[in-house]
């Protein structure tokens, strides 16, 4: 339902390839018509990511981690197998996808983009428990509050970072 609504721009997929070859995986990628970059991680990320996206294109962007090292690949069709660990975002513009490469591939941009909503819903649920007091409809309007956090949470982040999880 959030999909729809928010009408994403890019459809990130985060894959824990741990088990498998970079080879195998990368040249079934490009077989199918994938654009897939090596992250070397000795120079700045962020100028690898513009790079990475300046000289590809394609609505759907897969990071790759291996053991050995870390590929971005991106695609104008979905290419996921069924046996993949993978996580799913959805990314509102080219923008957001920089800041959320950039967050996956630096610690310290991580911790940077992460840690002031982090704080924000903090404050937020702090207020909420402070409000509230043990009054009876202020329980159960958290209570029922709390079955849509989860969305809501989504849709704040999609409209402050840029992309959040699918």
């Amino acid at each position: 339902m959030l999909e729809r609504l928010i009408n994403p721009g890019y459809r990130v997929f985060v894959v824990d390839a741990k088990n498998f070859q970079p080879e195998e995986i990368t040249e079934g990628l490009r077989r199918r018509g994938a654009m897939v970059v090596e992250i070397l991680g000795e120079s700045d990320p962020e100028l690898e990511i513009e790079s990475f996206l300046s000289s590809t294109y394609g609505e759907y962007v897969y990071l790759l981690k291996f053991k050995d090292g870390r590929y971005l690949a991106r695609s104008p069709d979905e290419v996921v197998e069924k046996n993949w660990s993978s996580s799913r975002y959805l990314v509102r513009d080219e923008n957001a996808l920089k800041r959320f490469l950039l967050r996956e591939l630096s610690l310290k941009s991580r911790l940077a983009l992460e840690l002031p909503p982090k704080i924000i819903t903090a404050f937020i649920w702090v207020l909420a428990f402070q409000l509230i007091e043990e009054k009876p409809f202020g329980s159960f309007l958290l209570m029922a509050l709390g079955f849509v956090t989860g969305e809501l949470f989504k849709l704040f982040e999609y409209l402050t970072l840029g992309y959040c999880r699918e």
